[in-house]
């Protein structure tokens, strides 16, 4: 069977796949088909070599990753690449004693299962249906033959077998599930006094000395970011100066060529209903539905669409209103541009619906005349767009050769492509005026290419219609700002520091108040700078609360049971402020009988899972620490140059 999925399958070139086949060769690659022997062994786990190259391409896939998923936000600092290689380099050991282990004892995956799993797979499918030839083309797009695909994912299958084994074997007893029940559906009676720093500041006073001592012990909260002055040439369409053709000829062309730039576009309205294509039967009970609503229309005097849809299940009206073809699902407006009035279609099928319509009228295209004032100075500005385009897309593509063969200054670009070199404002790697707002142009700026080396970026481009090449003009390191310029800052800072110690002194006290008997309210009263809410009972997940106080709350040790239950403590609030929280009570906020057995059914599901993914790591760790696991000297050390 697979050897007919391979003889079957033929095609073009195709996209590589970033699905299943991303997710096999992210762990074990496809270095052993094309790598030279050269590739050294960077670890061995048992019998298993784990390449160099097998390493690099689970470090850049990871990486990506992060990418991806963190976005203008991702700082490579909290991401050392040692750290990431380190991490990908024990994935793979992982993996590797895990699929000996299956080996070792009789795990196998059958050749109907390996299909199976082909079959099933959306990247091998074309409408539904798995496709012999997509499968050969996105293999050939990732440089595989099929015979080697199969045998990498064999082997990731195999290694699969095991954890569902765990996962299938995992379960949860009863007193875990009542106690993560109990858990998730406890409620406490919350009374929250909040310590504003702000009415403690009065008295407070900060010296010079103080100041300075601040300003020694914090230099690194006071730095002025690294940045740079760059030189660049601009290649902006909109600035070209070029001559465009003009003649009549040549307006009349972009005139003929361009026609729905002007006017408006032939209108059609027509009566329609729609018979959705939904579920597992839902092809041919609609194709039934419209071949019965197609006999009775056209055995009725004056058919009613409307009210023939009105008395169908599934089936819907719609007035069509002088709508152009391109308003329309492709196949309904080709059907009703094609009819004459008063004409009905045959059924209609798209993706996910048939339809039938009937045209009620039409409205003829209106086109301005060639010669209208208006027009030809619309056609000339077209005219100077697209020779504006065209010289752009010509100097588009020196600007790339250049850039790449005269990386060491801007005068070649600029004589060459007549580009006035600019230079910007100060700008760092966060931000700056004028170019310095794109991300692009500060990634490229502060590269080492650029800023370490001297050379000139690459193309960057800015939008569809402009590209700039930059280098650095002047460059300079981070370094503290002067004592003078963040003085203020400083004082304000730990004026700010002082009063919240002192609003924290006297929430501590309200604590010894609340032990020694006093109520919240009489303490509330007397002491400065509170403020008093009274939420009542929350949740865990209670949003009517800041998560950080909710959290507190819940951490409280209480005595006492129930609505006697009590306990009190100091926390602080998601914006710094010293807040009292006292607890009241308790309770177990019930669900429903009906709502309870099923919360209960899916925490069971969740702790299962939980326990599975235990299980799971123990037994890793358990294969790991058997397996004879040899990690060769400096095989990390390349992740220190990786970003």
């Amino acid at each position: 069977m697979l050897q007919r999925i391979r003889d079957g399958a033929s095609g073009p070139l195709a996209y590589i796949v970033v699905g299943i086949i991303a997710v096999v060769f992210g762990v074990w690659g496809i270095g052993s088909y094309f790598t030279p022997s050269s590739d050294p062994t960077v670890a061995t786990a048992g019998d298993t070599e784990i390449k160099q190259s097998q390493l690099q391409r689970g470090f850049d896939q990871r990486y990506q990753q992060l990418r991806q998923v963190m976005g203008d936000s991702f700082d490579s600092s909290v991401f050392p690449p040692g750290e990431v290689r380190r991490s990908v380099l024990q994935r793979l050991i992982d993996q590797a004693v895990v699929t000996q282990y299956a080996k070792d004892n009789g795990y196998r995956v059958s050749d109907a299962d390996l299909l199976a799993y082909i079959r099933d797979n959306p990247q091998f499918q074309q409408d539904g249906t798995f496709s012999p030839a997509r499968y050969k083309q996105l293999l050939a797009g990732s440089g595989m033959q099929p015979a080697q695909y199969e045998a990498r994912l064999r082997t990731a299958l195999l290694g699969d077998q095991v954890g569902q084994v765990i996962r299938l074997g995992a379960f949860a007893v009863a007193p875990e599930i009542d106690q993560a029940y109990a858990q998730a559906n406890t409620q406490r009676k919350v009374s929250l006094l909040y310590f504003e720093p702000d009415a403690f500041d009065d008295g407070i006073t900060v010296s010079d000395d103080d100041v300075s001592a601040y300003y020694n012990a914090h230099k690194d909260a006071f730095m002025r970011p690294e940045r740079v002055k760059l030189s660049y040439v601009s290649l902006n369409a909109s600035t070209l100066d070029t001559e465009a053709d003009t003649s009549e000829s040549a307006l009349r062309a972009i005139y003929d060529d361009k026609a729905a730039s002007f006017g408006t576009p032939e209108t059609r309205s027509a009566d329609m209903i729609r018979v959705a294509i939904d579920g597992q039967d839902g092809q041919s009970n609609a194709r039934q539905t419209i071949s019965q609503i197609t006999q009775q229309l056209k055995q009725a005097d004056s058919p009613d669409l409307a009210a023939l849809a009105d008395q169908t299940d599934g089936v819907t009206y719609r007035a069509v209103d002088e709508q152009p073809k391109s308003a329309l699902p492709a196949a309904v407006g080709d059907a009703l541009f094609g009819l004459d009035k008063g004409a009905l279609s045959n059924p209609i099928k798209t993706d996910d619906a048939w339809y039938l319509i009937r045209m009620t009228g039409q409205t003829a295209a209106k086109r301005p005349a060639f010669d209208d004032p208006q027009v030809q100075a619309r056609l000339k500005a077209m005219a100077q767009d697209d020779a504006r385009e065209k010289a752009f897309a010509e100097k588009s593509d020196t600007l790339e050769d250049l850039a790449y063969q005269a990386p060491n200054d801007l005068k070649t670009i600029s004589k060459s492509l007549s580009l006035s070199p600019q230079t910007s404002e100060w700008i760092t790697a966060d931000g700056g005026p004028g170019i310095g707002q794109y991300d692009a142009v500060r990634d490229a700026a502060f590269s080492d290419a650029v800023v370490k080396d001297g050379l000139n970026s690459r193309v960057i481009k800015l939008g569809d219609t402009r590209e700039i090449v930059l280098r650095v003009a002047e460059h300079e390191a981070a370094q503290p700002r002067d004592l003078a310029d963040v003085a203020p800052v400083i004082r304000e800072r730990i004026k700010t520091e002082r009063a919240a110690d002192k609003a924290k002194k006297s929430a501590d006290q309200a604590v010894a108040r609340l032990d020694a008997g006093d109520s919240l309210q009489s303490i509330a009263g007397d002491m400065k700078g509170t403020r008093l809410e009274t939420p009542g009972y929350i949740g865990r997940r209670d949003n009517a609360v800041d998560p950080a106080l909710n959290q507190a709350a819940f951490a409280i040790a209480l005595e006492g049971q129930g609505d006697d239950s009590h306990g009190e403590d100091v926390a602080t609030s998601s914006d710094g402020m010293p807040v009292v929280i006292a607890v009241s009570g308790q309770r177990l906020n019930d669900d429903a009988d009906g709502s309870q057995k099923a919360r209960k059914q899916q925490i069971a599901q969740q702790q299962r899972q939980y326990n599975a993914s235990l299980e799971n790591a123990a037994f890793d760790r358990y294969l790991v620490n058997q397996a004879d696991i040899k990690i060769e000297k400096d095989s990390l050390k390349a992740g220190e140059a990786d970003s």
